[in-house]
């Protein structure tokens, strides 16, 4: 076998590994370091594992990694020329994170932040798009450390790079291609080491040969001029204030940097034990010997004592892990459903294709894919195998077919739920599902991957790889006969709810179990034949909590959601009464490691107590702040949780767009975080790029900051009225403290230069009114003015419009305003004295035609109302001749309405 494959395999099976848990880190606290002086690693000292556990959960490289505005991804966004099904563009995304680069007009300001960030690079290369320590090329640094020969000495050449990083200069050294660490007085040797990847009979390639590991020369050169160049030390160093901490600007610090490395290799509490026994083999050996220099010596001294504590003396300091501890195992004691918050629901992203014949993905860019129905399909079953008394999946109760294998593989080796869903489960996953040889199944890229998004193609997959049982079949069957028959719509909510009921119940562990279904309807699919769209939610009880998943299936997408309760009302107040007891004992924290806990108890909390964290007023503040003032104070935003589902990342770049509609952009940081955010999700999936592009519909300056995205994408994207109506919604309902006017004129603008322009207006028309209701119950000016700056801007934009369409705008706009007024809807007073009339003026009788108007939705009693209304107060109408005709055109306009309503 060649080194190639060696390497290959060492990282194959690296990824695999699981990080410390909690009761791992337990252990390494309660370890001695030293016999001699009974030393412990001292819980408030960098070389506590449980700040990097906590920094992982919190998200924190993740974030830096991935969106930070210092790095350049690189992917792209384009039109393929072939047609799919249903005649939609076929797009292609391509996502490559190993090309990652620095912007390089960072050296001009700052030469720290070049090097900081290249250095981030290369040591997270994250080539699978989740963060990763894994690059797959030979001469990388974790390649290089995992080698067999390395391996004896990875732990010490991790202890120096620490040690560097603490600001103190060690003789660690690169001479004529080896690694040398040797002690002071040069008695003893730490680390001796070949670079050079290949051995001569390793390879045949003299390229190959010449190949050595020079990531670990750049690092510790760059660690070694930060030691020297003494104002790097003073900007960029680990906060000891909380004030300090919520900057985010430790996310810069070298310390942060190696320490993440660090967690993210050492897998298990023994190696990190050894570890830190070589920290303080290191440091001892600087503050014993005379030769060492007096600065050196007195360094060494510091970070021993920040490091390591008396056994006698804990007593008296914070056990941080136990307390965490508890804390994890309030949250863990009883689960009805293996998802207690959203973070831990399968996210879907973009994964390679499987070949099931061969066993192998293949490792082409083009027939890459968004997973969205597969991983709402892994939510799904891990449902099913998931066996509540022992908190573990189980997959005993399913046969042991040819077809059920790639299942119970996969559950052997995800044994039990997980805080988030990684790209490599991801993937294993896709494994599972794709290539499947049933002609019922559906898939789109080349019929081999790729899962059709409707419910039928969804249970044949669940049927196919838990062994097709007969009593399964037959409920799947029972199913499809709907689409061939005329079925009323109650009566397909009743029979699909009764036959996944069967479903579920025969492929559960827990057989206690509840569906709920809702808005099926019959469709055609990618290839035009019958299928179910609806949604339905899947409900396990256990020990009095009953919580479960939900699914939404559209023609396009497919996805995943909680449903019901993850903890009993009694038992959520007694979480919640910890966590606040915990937060407490953390009010005033102190240093670097009870600032990050502090954060870790708030985030904790709001996913315990709030259903969307990133709604919640605290997160809305600093997301707000960081993206109106921008800079370094993008870094706040890292520091909020783990920037991961589509929802989030919507939410950031359509706040930013809406926020900057007008006001003027005082760096570029906003931009190239956004940039990076946008890039990070599967843009070839359509649901995913409508959700995230969506702002450019107010903000038309995004085709000029997302130039990796296609022109032309934009321009197909603007004529879908569906995205106007949910952006309309989504500023009323979920946005906050902007300035509305410039968002509505952004809207009503790139509405009218759309191809389909009076229909998309037409039937907008309520979420129009929504937000200048909403504007004006929380203006301070004139409501008058702001009324008619509104209805200026509709002016101005449908200017070039058909006076016609024109018009039966207007109309729509008085008659819907009116039916909200009666029904309660828009209480302001306002509308009454002053809209409601001003409305009615503009109205051109010239162009006012009476007929049906197909395009004005509203339903007999809201007809009525309005009828109503107008009769009571012609007065206020009846001014002038023109306006007489005009009121009447009006009522006969409404009374046709009303009569084809009728029929």
């Amino acid at each position: 076998m060649n080194n190639n494959m060696i390497i290959i395999l060492l990282l194959v099976l690296y990824t695999v590994h699981t990080r410390l848990n909690i009761s791992d880190i337990i252990t390494i606290g309660d370890t001695l370091i030293t016999k001699q002086n009974n030393l412990l690693i001292h819980p408030n000292g960098p070389l506590n594992p449980l700040i990097g556990y906590i920094t992982h959960k919190n998200g924190y490289m993740h974030n830096k990694r991935f969106y930070t505005p210092e790095i350049n991804t690189e992917y792209k966004l384009y039109i393929i020329d072939s047609i799919r099904y249903n005649d939609r563009l076929n797009y292609e995304y391509i996502r490559n994170p190993v090309k990652d680069k620095v912007y390089n007009d960072i050296d001009n300001v700052n030469k720290y932040l070049t090097q900081y960030h290249t250095q981030l690079i290369k040591i997270f290369p994250s080539s699978d798009q989740s963060l990763s320590i894994i690059s797959g090329v030979s001469d990388g640094l974790t390649s290089f450390l995992l080698k067999d020969k390395v391996k004896p000495q990875n732990m010490y050449i991790l202890a120096g790079l620490f040690i560097l990083s603490e600001q103190i200069d060690i003789n660690i050294r690169i001479h004529n291609k080896r690694l040398i660490l040797k002690s002071i007085n040069d008695k003893y040797t730490y680390i001796d080491i070949n670079l050079y990847i290949y051995e001569t009979d390793q390879t045949y390639s003299k390229n190959n040969l010449k190949k050595w590991c020079k990531d670990i020369k750049y690092l510790i050169e760059f660690l070694k001029e930060c030691i020297s160049n003494t104002n790097i030390k003073y900007v960029y160093n680990i906060p000891s204030t909380y004030e300090g901490f919520k900057t985010g600007e430790f996310l810069n610090t070298v310390q942060f940097l190696i320490q993440s490395y660090i967690y993210e290799f050492i897998d298990t509490k023994d190696k990190y034990i050894e570890f830190i026994k070589a920290v303080y083999t290191l440091l001892n050996d600087q503050i014993n010997n005379e030769t060492s220099t007096a600065e050196n010596i007195k360094k060494s001294k510091e970070l021993i004592n920040k490091c390591f504590i008396e056994r006698s003396v804990l007593p008296v300091v914070i056990n941080h892990t136990r307390i965490i501890s508890g804390l994890i195992k309030k949250i863990n004691p009883i689960r009805a459903c293996p998802f207690i918050n959203k973070t831990e629901l399968p996210a879907y992203t973009r994964v390679k294709a499987y070949n099931r014949i061969n066993d192998k993905k293949i490792n082409d860019e083009d027939r890459k894919y968004s997973n969205c129905v597969e991983a709402s399909i892994l939510g799904i079953v891990c449902c099913l195998m998931y066996d509540p008394e022992t908190r573990m999946y189980n997959t005993d109760h399913i046969p042991d077919t040819n077809e059920t294998k790639s299942l119970k593989k996969f559950f052997r080796k995800y044994s039990e739920p997980t805080e988030t869903t990684n790209y490599e489960i991801n993937q294993d996953w896709c494994n599972v599902v794709a290539d499947l040889k049933n002609n019922k199944i559906l898939y789109l890229k080349e019929g081999t991957n790729e899962l059709d998004s409707s419910l039928l193609n969804i249970l044949y997959v669940i049927s196919d790889i838990t062994g097709n049982k007969q009593e399964v079949l037959e409920e799947i069957k029972s199913i499809e006969s709907i689409c061939n028959n005329n079925t009323e719509q109650l009566d397909i909510e009743l029979s699909i709810e009764k036959s996944l009921t069967k479903i579920f119940t025969e492929l559960s562990n827990n057989k206690d179990i509840e569906v709920e279904t809702k808005k099926f309807t019959v469709g055609n699919r990618e290839d035009k034949k019958p299928d179910i769209f609806g949604e339905f939610s899947l409900f396990y009880n256990f020990s009095g909590i009953q919580s479960g998943v939900s699914i939404s299936i559209s023609l396009q997408h497919t996805g995943l959601d909680l449903a019901g309760n993850a903890f009993s009302i009694e038992y959520k107040k007694i979480i919640k009464e910890c966590f606040i007891n915990a937060q407490n004992k953390y009010n005033n924290p102190v240093g670097y490691t009870e600032c990050i806990i502090r954060e870790y108890i708030n985030l904790e909390l709001i996913k315990i107590t709030e259903s969307i964290g990133y709604l919640t007023d605290s997160i809305q503040n600093i997301n707000l702040y960081s993206i109106n003032t921008g800079g370094n104070n993008v870094l706040k935003i890292f520091l909020c949780g783990r920037i991961e589902s589509i929802e989030y990342k919507e939410y950031i770049v359509m706040y930013f767009l809406l926020l900057y509609i007008i006001k003027p952009q005082k760096d570029n940081s906003l931009i190239r975080m956004t940039n990076n955010i946008i890039g990070s999700v599967p843009l070839d999936d359509e649901y995913t790029r409508n959700r995230i592009l969506r702002g450019y519909i107010c903000n038309t300056k995004a085709k000029e900051y997302y130039t990796k995205i296609d022109k032309t994408v934009w321009n197909d994207f603007i004529n879908d009225n569906d995205e106007f109506s949910t952006l309309l919604l989504y500023i009323h309902g979920f946005i906050s403290n902007i300035d509305v006017i410039p968002c509505l004129t952004g809207i009503i603008k790139t509405a009218v230069s759309s191809m389909n322009n009076y229909d998309i207006i037409m039937d907008n028309i309520s979420g129009i009114i929504n937000i200048i209701s909403k504007e004006l119950d929380k203006t301070d000016k004139p409501k008058n003015e702001v009324f008619n700056q509104i209805i200026e801007i509709i002016k101005e934009s449908c200017k070039e419009m058909d006076k016609y369409k024109l018009t039966n705008i207007y109309l729509s706009i008085f008659l819907k305003l009116t039916s909200g007024v009666i029904r309660g809807f828009y209480k302001n007073s306002f509308f009454y004295e002053y809209g409601l009339m001003y409305l009615f003026n503009i109205i051109d009788n010239e162009y006012l035609i009476v007929e049906n108007k197909q395009n004005i939705d509203l339903s007999q009693p809201f007809l009525n109302k309005i009828l109503e209304y107008l009769e009571d107060n012609r007065k206020v109408f009846y001014y002038n001749p023109e306006n007489i005709e005009k009121y009447h055109k009006i009522i006969e306009i409404i009374n046709i309405k009303s009569d084809t309503v009728l029929v």
